[in-house]
């Protein structure tokens, strides 16, 4: 329902501002009147930035919809739910988000109108559903459906976090003792070393160089930095960019059926959910499409999206050569046969989240060792370029 800004002056002369929601200006007008409000102009509401932009943590909206859920199939009013849930709640940008929702239902408009207002926290898959949910009189069946959604995906974000957790500081910190090595130790046995007029070997040539380097050049080297960071960004941007960065990362090993799998998770979890609140398949597929965050598999679905709109079944509209897992289509193809998509859409989600975690947890199993043996590789390859000339100092003296 669409939202009106609207100016009015009271039965005691007051002037008055607010925002309302109304079918069109002529149902507005008629209710301003029967409020005893003169309209003095009325025009189309512009949407608040800041209120779009707010987010809440998972947890937090998967708490609200969870106990919305709860009241709702309890027999309560959603704008009486909305109320008691608003009041409750310690203030925070929780407690604003369902103060706004109850104030935009309290007027008459529906509950996935209002929460279009926070576009960062009911996006429109989400708001879909909770439609779907009103318009089929089954809210709290959608409710339901949409906090197990919500806990399932945070659950596999948080899995994904934690995996990385580990590599990330091991690499933070091999960085940094490398770091301290080539721009402290090694200029002062650098110093010792030309004192004594001896022939270095080159892996210690080599390290003097990288150190010289590193203490001289750092800020060219921060400039790269900087520049790859900004490559990284515009390779995110740039649909031809983005679209090779994700071919190279889905072929690179392990890591890259785990990135399959995962976006094939949030691409089945996604379609699953619209399509059992009653979304065509096409607006489904384009929408779990943008919702996979990999370029190759979004363009691959959209191709059978335009299958599809053509006549074809779902299987058979997937390209010849397309980029998800095996286990997809034949998946598929028994849910379509079966006319079950949505619990075959289930079983890709459920498949897909679990072959995540396994190679998740392998990819870690294997970084571990590999990470260690280059830190070890590259400590001792600095420790053994300052023993050796110390090494050849001591034959020398010993020849003497």
């Amino acid at each position: 329902m669409p939202a009106f800004a609207a100016t009015t002056i009271d039965a005691l002369g007051r002037r008055r501002t607010g925002v309302w929601n109304a079918a069109d200006t002529a149902e507005l007008r008629t209710r301003l009147r029967a409020e005893s409000l003169w309209p003095v102009r009325i025009a189309p509401a512009r949407p608040n930035k800041r209120l779009a932009h707010l987010t809440l943590r998972p947890r937090e909206l998967i708490a609200l919809l969870h106990q919305l859920e709860l009241q709702v199939r309890a027999g309560v009013t959603a704008d009486a739910a909305l109320a008691q849930l608003a009041t409750d709640l310690p203030a925070g940008r929780a407690r604003a988000v369902l103060t706004r929702i109850h104030g935009e239902v309290a007027q008459g408009a529906p509950i996935h109108v209002a929460c279009r207002t926070f576009a960062k926290i009911f996006p429109p898959e989400v708001a879909a559903v909770i439609a779907a949910g009103e318009s089929s009189a089954q809210l709290p069946e959608a409710l339901r459906a949409l906090t197990a959604h919500l806990a399932s995906t945070d659950e596999l974000k948080r899995t994904a976090r934690r995996a990385l957790i580990y590599p990330t500081l091991v690499l933070a910190a091999t960085i940094g003792l490398i770091g301290f090595l080539l721009g402290g130790v090694v200029p002062r046995f650098a110093e010792i070393f030309s004192s004594l007029n001896i022939t270095l070997p080159w892996l210690t040539v080599a390290l003097i160089r990288a150190s010289e380097g590193l203490r001289h050049g750092w800020p060219l080297l921060a400039l790269l930095a900087a520049m790859g960071c900004g490559g990284l960004v515009v390779a995110a941007r740039a649909p031809r960019l983005r679209y090779a960065r994700d071919w190279m990362m889905l072929r690179a090993p392990v890591l890259g059926e785990t990135l399959r799998c995962l976006a094939t998770a949030r691409f089945a979890a996604h379609a699953r959910l619209m399509h059992d609140a009653g979304i065509p398949l096409l607006a489904a597929l384009a929408t779990g499409a943008e919702l996979t965050g990999n370029a190759v598999l979004a363009r691959h679905l959209l191709a059978a999206r335009e299958g599809i709109a053509a006549g074809k079944t779902l299987c058979d509209a997937l390209p010849a050569k397309h980029a998800l897992p095996g286990f997809v289509v034949p998946a598929l193809r028994a849910g379509e046969t079966t006319g079950q998509l949505g619990a075959a859409l289930r079983h890709v989600e459920d498949y897909a989240a679990s072959r995540a975690r396994e190679r998740l947890a392998t990819a870690l199993a294997l970084l571990e060792p590999v990470m260690l043996t280059a830190l070890t590789a590259v400590v001792g390859a600095i420790a053994l370029s300052f023993f050796l000339p110390l090494f050849a100092l001591l034959g020398g003296v010993n020849a003497r």
